[in-house]
């Protein structure tokens, strides 16, 4: 192959090759994760299907445990090594999923305290993205390594609960 050659080939394969796009690092992750379950929450609002509540229910009960217990296991104790301080109690949200998870997802009964989680969810979200956030993205934390730990173990949970 000569030189011409080579540039032409060079050049095909740089223009296949997709763009490089930065991997998510663990405060993106969560990141997501909160806007889905906020998209969750506002598709339960409003939605008057049935079964659309039923399966929105499962999903974000599904979706609050799962990101729950990641960040307790991985995402915590790693910033809590780099820079100790206590890490947002998921207690109060783990309990209204349980009583949610107790009803009937059809029932009226339910709409409430799908409300309420959400309320919860969004102020322990706040709390996450203006206080522990920016001091973690500001520490010296691989937040890279730390979100594939993170989505290792968020996909080992849901093959566990499909």
């Amino acid at each position: 192959m000569n030189t011409d050659q080579r540039a032409h080939l060079r050049g095909r394969l740089a223009k296949r090759a997709p763009p490089s796009r930065p991997l998510p690092d663990a405060i993106s992750r969560l990141a997501a994760e909160h806007a889905e379950l906020q998209q969750m929450f506002t598709a339960f609002e409003n939605t008057r299907s049935v079964n659309n509540k039923r399966f929105l229910v499962e999903r974000i009960c599904t979706t609050v445990v799962v990101h729950a217990q990641v960040k307790e296991e991985i995402f915590y104790p790693a910033v809590e090594a780099v820079m100790p301080q206590p890490a947002p109690p998921h207690d109060a949200m783990k309990a209204l999923v349980a009583h949610i998870q107790s009803l009937e997802p059809v029932a009226e009964q339910v709409d409430g305290p799908i409300q309420v989680l959400a309320e919860e969810v969004k102020q322990h979200v706040s709390t996450l993205h203006e206080d522990m956030l920016p001091r973690v993205k500001a520490s010296r934390i691989d937040l890279v390594e730390l979100g594939e730990r993170m989505a290792r173990r968020k996909a080992e949970l849901i093959a566990q609960n499909p």
